[in-house]
């Protein structure tokens, strides 16, 4: 029974993802949303997989789509960035007051962290939390890009409303063809908090604020992604600044800051990604392959799910047999799902790679960059995604599916059911190294 579940939950998932792309890009191919000349299909479905999947890369500048085009945009950006479930899920609360066991099931295929009395409060914060960040940050952007950037007042609003959702939604869209490298420091930094509001993931919301209102204790998972999103920030930014200290431009401080914290699925950049340092490259691919949090509006491997590997090699190393955190045995399950997770993320990365190379003449390091922004859902680019064949851009719309929903429920979906035996085997040891 509970494996049924967790199957059409699973399916539910993966469907509410591939109908929102099939919807948007039958939109974006209206003539009237790009103007005369209209969009090709692949370029349509391209970026209507971006946009669900709030992703950011681009085969046309959305600077080229008129207001209708961008609406739809952002339409794809808000719910691809909550999901269909989840917002499916709120309005029957709203409507109904109280979801009935059939439907908790389902959610709770999908959550599994939170029990089925959860839920309703879950999904109330998920969605009133979004709305509201994204207000305020909308207010905040307009008095940026008016105070700032000296825009009409109107066209500000606007420009604000726009990059808040896409901001929140890690979805890395911008109105300027250059993202946000002309942008004053306030609207970076406005967009930097609005990026690390959505990336967080909505559990660790839900908990901080069941914390505050002392309903329970904090769980490890909030814990886990608080450390590790801190860590990541701060060792990104160190490493950045460091590498790109020299030259005739070096990169500040808040350069450095916004480019570790929009590489985790953020998708604006405020530096051009041409003129950064191999090395530099090389410290953002893995910034991107890592991502966000879950159960945020962000993909990649996930901060808990590498956070987890690397703890589980600190406790090999020093010769324990289990894996242990805030004073919590860590479930056997958990440790190798979290390396199964990055195994299938370093297998699909080097995959795409190689496949892309078939149809492209540029560098590894492009190649790979560009795999590694989709798989991570980020949206930087090298400039390769605007140029690619037809063949390299259903490459790069495979991953960023698979970057959303993860490799490894997809697979699991695909593949296998998952088994629960009583049966144990005798256990014997394998030589290692």
């Amino acid at each position: 029974m509970k494996i049924n579940i967790i199957k059409k939950s699973q399916l539910l998932f993966i469907l509410s993802f591939l109908l929102l792309i099939a919807m948007g890009t039958v939109l974006l191919q209206t003539i009237m949303l790009l103007g005369k000349n209209g969009i090709s299909f692949i370029d349509a479905l391209f970026i209507s997989t971006s946009a669900v999947c709030v992703t950011g890369l681009t085969t046309v500048p959305t600077s080229q789509f008129n207001i209708g085009g961008q609406l739809i945009l952002l339409l794809l950006m808000q719910l691809g960035g909550l999901g269909i479930m989840t917002l499916t899920s709120f309005f029957i609360i709203m409507v109904r007051r109280e979801m009935n066991l059939d439907n908790k099931l389902l959610i709770s295929g999908v959550i599994e962290t939170f029990s089925g009395r959860e839920l309703n409060g879950l999904l109330r914060v998920v969605v009133m939390y979004s709305l509201i960040i994204e207000a305020i940050g909308a207010l905040l952007l307009t008095a940026g890009f008016h105070y700032e950037m000296h825009m009409p007042l109107m066209q500000a609003a606007y420009y604000g409303f726009f990059h808040s959702i896409s901001a929140f939604c890690n979805a890395g869209f911008s109105l300027y063809d250059d993202s946000l490298v002309h942008c004053g420091a306030f609207v970076k930094i406005v967009s930097g908090v609005l990026i690390i509001c959505g990336g967080l993931g909505f559990y660790v919301i839900f908990d901080i604020r069941q914390v505050i209102k002392k309903k329970s204790f904090m769980k490890i998972h909030t814990k886990l992604v608080l450390i590790t999103s801190a860590v990541l920030i701060i060792s990104g930014m160190l490493a950045l600044k460091f590498i790109e200290r020299a030259g005739d431009s070096p990169m500040s401080w808040l350069d450095a800051l916004f480019q570790s914290v929009t590489s985790r699925t953020g998708g604006f950049n405020t530096v051009n990604m041409n003129m950064l340092e191999p090395a530099s490259l090389l410290v953002l691919i893995a910034l991107m392959l890592i991502g966000a949090s879950p159960g945020s509006t962000g993909g990649g491997i996930k901060t808990t799910t590498i956070a987890l590997v690397f703890i589980a090699l600190y406790k090999t190393f020093i010769g324990e047999r289990h894996v242990t955190m805030f004073k919590r045995k860590i479930a056997t399950t958990n440790v190798l799902k979290a390396f199964c997770i990055m195994l299938l993320f370093i297998i699909l990365l080097v995959g795409a790679t190689i496949g892309i190379s078939f149809f492209e003449d540029r560098t590894l390091s492009e190649m790979m960059f560009e795999v590694a922004s989709a798989l991570g859902t980020v949206g930087l680019s090298l400039g390769l995604t605007a140029e690619a064949t037809i063949p390299t851009k259903i490459i790069l719309i495979l991953c960023m599916f698979l970057g959303r929903i993860g490799p490894f429920t997809f697979f699991l979906f695909l593949l296998s059911r998952e088994k629960t035996s009583k049966l144990e085997y005798p256990e014997e040891r394998l030589i290692m190294g």
